[in-house]
């Protein structure tokens, strides 16, 4: 399918000519902020995924509009580690933490799905590392990290199982980041609102 045309507005990429919308909003989001405190405070520090910087929240992407004339958004947090091979023990540890904190400062919000990114230290730019991976979770896998019975393991498990190898569907398991952009506005909306269920 052709990309539709788009216009920039406010930092951000609307598709003209249908109904599709991607916008991306970089910075000034006071849940962005509150999600990156919790975080700061309260990452957990596994050895086997030792964090190289503080976690940041580096977008939120509004992918569709709801019903309700609300936007449809995918918030993402980028973990930066100290390894180029990290456990994938350690690594869910590490998502259910971003996951519970984006839950909490998202939950008035009409959320797709919840992506974790962690850059892994592969020493392709100075050390700094490029290879990204993805971890996707759904609002519905969030809302169970409440339950004290329910934890990164059990939250690993279920994103395993509910993976269908759609990189644009949540849940989504150590897959490759997304990038959404207008050439993905079409696919996008038609996922989110699919996906949003809300």
């Amino acid at each position: 399918m052709a990309a539709l045309p788009i216009a920039a507005v406010g930092g951000g990429l609307i598709a003209l000519g249908g109904t599709a919308l991607v916008y991306y909003y970089d910075g000034g989001d006071d849940r962005a902020a509150e999600v990156e405190a919790a975080l700061a405070d309260g990452l957990p520090a596994p050895t086997g995924a030792p964090l190289r910087d503080t976690p940041e929240v580096t977008g939120v992407h509004e992918v569709a509009e709801h019903d309700d004339g609300d936007p449809i958004v995918v918030p993402v947090v980028r973990v930066p580690l100290a390894t180029e091979d990290p456990g994938r023990d350690a690594v869910s540890r590490h998502v259910a933490a971003a996951v519970d904190a984006l839950h909490d400062a998202f939950a008035d919000a009409h959320v797709r799905g919840y992506d974790v990114e962690f850059g892994l230290d592969d020493a392709t730019v100075g050390g700094i590392g490029r290879t990204v991976r993805r971890v996707a979770v759904t609002p519905e896998l969030a809302d169970r990290l409440a339950d004290p019975d329910y934890d990164h393991r059990d939250l690993r498990s279920d994103v395993a199982d509910g993976d269908d190898g759609d990189p644009g569907t949540p849940p989504v398991d150590w897959g490759e980041p997304v990038t959404y952009g207008a050439d993905e506005a079409v696919g996008a909306t038609a996922a989110a609102t699919a996906g949003a269920g809300v």
